[in-house]
This record gives structure tokens, C-alpha cells and sequence, in this order.
């Protein structure tokens, strides 16, 4: 190769070292978060109609890191009828020791950032 070809290669490779360097830092930067962040959000009520239940249990996970993740159950205002605990697989005295729904809901928007 004639040395032109050479050092422009050269040049090439150390420009996109560069960039990769650049956007590894900003990655290391940004936390476990990274740069891209979706949420997939599952909500659990405690009856079939928001009129008649409340969301009991928050989940959130970032598609692109699994580690990034909330869930928490939280004990509803009226205990659950034995329908909602068997299709829930879970029970008012497991949900008895959980945080109130106000105060998960708030920790559930810091960390969903809404």
C-alpha cells in the first residue's frame, strides 16, 4: 500500500477510536441508566375497574438494562375480596407490611421521571 493509503487508514482508526472512547465515557458517565432509556411499565389493580380498586402493584424495567428496574407492591386503601388474592397470588396480610399506595406511587414517578 502506498504510504498516503497508510496514514489515512491510520487517521480513520483514530478518529473512531476517539468517538468510541468519547461515547464510553458519556455511557460510564450517565450511570447504570445509560444514554437510552424505555420503560416498560406493568401496573396491577385491585379490582377489574379503577372505580372500584386502586394500582397496588408498580413494576418498571429499562428494556436496555434490566438492572434499572422498580417493583413494589403497595397495600391498598380496602383489603383485597379472596377473588382479587387468588387471580393476584397475593394475600392482605402479605400486603399488610407494604408501603401505602401514596408513597410508592410517588417513588414510582421519581424513578419513571414523570
Amino acid at each position: 500500500m502506498n504510504d498516503k493509503l497508510i496514514q489515512s487508514q491510520k487517521q480513520l482508526h483514530d478518529s473512531l477510536f476517539e468517538l468510541y472512547m468519547q461515547g464510553g465515557l458519556e455511557l460510564y458517565l450517565a450511570g447504570t441508566r445509560g444514554l437510552k432509556r424505555e420503560l416498560i411499565i406493568r401496573l396491577e389493580t385491585s379490582a377489574l375497574t379503577p372505580e372500584k380498586g386502586e394500582i397496588i402493584h408498580y413494576y418498571a424495567v429499562n428494556r436496555w438494562d434490566e438492572d434499572d428496574q422498580f417493583d413494589e407492591w403497595a397495600k391498598p386503601l380496602v383489603a383485597l375480596t379472596a377473588e382479587a388474592e387468588r387471580i393476584l397470588g397475593v394475600t392482605n396480610s402479605q400486603l399488610a407490611y407494604c408501603r401505602s399506595t401514596a408513597v410508592v406511587l410517588d417513588d414510582f414517578c421519581e424513578f419513571a421521571e414523570i
